[in-house]
C-alpha cells in the first residue's frame, strides 16, 4: 500500500501514512524483539507529530493508543503484506489482535454458525470486550473487514455473551456515529436529510434502529477524529450552541429542527 495510492480526500490518509512510518521504523529496525508498548510509543509519539487523533468515540480512554495498534496491524498484515517476513510481530506485540482477526476470517470462511466465541475467547471482562471489537470496527473502516461480517460479530457476542447486552448496543451506537462522521468528511453528505437517511440506514444494517446515536455525538467525533470544520457540521448537523442572552446568561440554542 503505497501512500501514492491513497485518495487525497481520503480522510484516512494522513492517518495510514503515519501507521506506514512506524512500520518503517520497526522493519528497519533488524530487530526482532518489540514489546507492545514499545510499538504503543512509536505510534503516539507519530500521531502526536503529526496531531493526529486516534479513531474513537466522545471520550478519549487511557488506553486509547493501545486500541490504535488494530490500525497499525490492519495497515502492516494486509496493506502492506508484512505478515509472512515478520511473524514474530504478528504473533507477539500484535497477538490480541491477530486473535481476533482469525476469528472474523473464520467465520467468513465457516460460516458464522460454526464459530464458538466463548469458546475461542473464555470468560471475558466489559474492558476486555471492548478492546475485542476495536479489532472488526478498525477493519471495517479501514476497508479491511466487510460491514457484514462486523454485525455479525456484534450479535454473536450479544447472543454468546448476554451480559454484554448493553455494551454492544453502545457499540453499534458508536459506529453509526462514526461512520456517519466520516461520509461528512468525506463530502458524502451535504444536508439534513442526507444525514439522517444514512443514519437510519446503517442502523437497520446493524440491527440498531431504536437506538440512533445524537448529532451530538455524530458532531464530537466529526470534530475532533475526522478536524471537521464548525461550519460545516452546523449545517447538517442538529445540535445546540451556548450563547450569552443580553442579562449575561448562558442559554442554549438549537441551530437545527430535531435532536435525536
Amino acid at each position: 500500500m503505497g501512500v501514492e495510492n491513497i485518495a487525497k480526500n481520503n480522510p484516512y490518509r494522513s492517518r495510514i501514512e503515519a501507521l506506514i512510518k512506524v512500520w518503517s521504523e520497526i522493519t528497519s529496525s533488524n530487530r526482532r524483539d518489540w514489546t507492545r508498548e514499545e510499538i504503543i510509543d512509536l505510534l503516539m509519539a507519530e500521531y502526536f507529530k503529526r496531531r493526529i487523533e486516534p479513531l474513537r468515540g466522545k471520550v478519549r480512554p487511557p488506553d486509547i493508543f493501545e486500541k490504535e495498534l488494530s490500525s497499525l496491524y490492519f495497515i502492516g498484515k494486509y496493506g502492506l503484506g508484512l505478515f509472512k517476513e515478520f511473524p514474530e510481530i504478528f504473533n507477539g506485540p500484535l497477538m490480541q489482535e491477530s486473535k481476533i482477526d482469525d476469528i472474523l476470517l473464520k467465520m467468513k470462511e465457516q460460516g458464522i454458525g460454526n464459530v464458538r466465541l466463548r469458546h475461542a475467547l473464555g470468560d471475558i471482562s466489559k474492558e476486555q470486550l471492548i478492546k475485542i471489537l476495536r479489532v472488526p470496527f478498525t477493519g471495517v473502516v479501514l476497508g479491511f473487514v466487510n460491514e457484514n461480517i462486523f454485525s455479525a460479530f456484534l450479535n454473536k457476542v450479544s447472543s454468546e455473551y448476554p451480559e454484554y447486552e448493553q455494551p454492544i448496543t453502545n457499540y453499534k451506537k458508536f459506529y453509526i456515529a462514526f461512520r456517519v462522521a466520516e461520509a461528512i468528511a468525506k463530502g458524502e453528505i451535504r444536508n439534513k436529510l442526507m444525514k439522517e437517511a444514512l443514519k437510519r440506514a446503517m442502523a437497520v444494517r446493524i440491527g440498531a434502529a431504536k437506538n440512533l446515536p445524537s448529532d451530538k455525538y455524530i458532531y464530537t467525533i466529526a470534530l475532533e477524529v475526522f478536524k471537521t470544520p464548525t461550519k460545516v457540521l452546523k449545517k447538517i448537523l442538529s445540535i445546540q450552541e451556548r450563547t450569552k442572552n443580553k442579562q449575561g446568561e448562558i442559554t442554549n440554542n438549537n441551530l437545527l429542527k430535531f435532536e435525536p
